[in-house]
């Protein structure tokens, strides 16, 4: 007696049959896979405006530095004690006697 021939059961188109047959399981099938992909796609946004996030907060750190530094710059150029050093030496400047000054009156 001969053996019947055993079918080879193809789980692909098994798979395929049976959510074909039922719309709603493809459905929900289709739209995990869309959402998964979205859920990839927005953390993959979010990691690039943090990094971008961190770079403009680094860069904004490093102004706020430049800023204090020209402040502390632009005091030490404005002191009267050094304006007067300078007007002394490289202008050769005096200050007036009381003789040499004029008070001007406007009418």
């Amino acid at each position: 007696m001969a053996k019947p021939a055993q079918r080879q059961p193809q789980l692909f188109l098994e798979i395929c049959h049976v959510l074909l047959a039922n719309k709603l399981t493809f459905l929900l099938l289709v739209s995990v896979f869309i959402s998964s992909l979205v859920v990839v796609q927005i953390t993959h946004s979010t990691r690039q405006q943090l990094i971008l996030q961190d770079q403009l907060l680094q860069q904004r750190d490093e102004l706020d530095l430049e800023w204090r530094y020209l402040l502390v710059e632009e005091e030490f150029y404005s002191q009267h004690a050094r304006i007067e050093e300078i007007a002394k030496t490289q202008l050769k400047m005096l200050r007036p006697t009381s003789k040499e000054e004029q008070v001007i009156e406007l009418p």
